[in-house]
């Protein structure tokens, strides 16, 4: 991890693991930051933030960047995990919607440069 972090919830690996495997194929291109168990971070072309997926201690964090300058990128059907501006939160006790994350970074990525 960043700066001798150690991961805050390993039981949460999974989760990210499973996030990362559906984020990483619509971020194909785009410089990777860090690239680590629990914590991977991918810029734009400009080296501005893009994405941010984190394992915290109770949840897997999505931070979408672009989100916060452009709102309107998001899918209702991602309304449920939202927490603040653009942050996403991902549970053990809900499922990971897959679709949803799909549309919302697609959306976001057509935003580059826009921010």
């Amino acid at each position: 991890m960043n700066q001798g972090d150690s991961m805050k919830n390993e039981s949460l690996l999974s989760i990210w693991i499973e996030a990362k495997e559906v984020i990483e194929p619509l971020c194909e291109g785009l410089p990777v930051l860090t690239d680590e168990p629990g914590d991977w971070r991918v810029e734009t072309p400009s080296g501005r933030p893009f994405i941010t997926l984190r394992i915290q201690k109770s949840h897997v964090g999505l931070y979408l960047l672009p989100m916060y300058y452009h709102p309107h990128i998001r899918p209702q059907s991602m309304d449920a995990y939202l927490k603040g501006k653009s942050t996403f939160r991902f549970v053990r006790t809900k499922p990971l919607p897959v679709d949803g994350i799909q549309d919302i970074i697609e959306r976001a990525r057509a935003m580059i440069g826009t921010y």
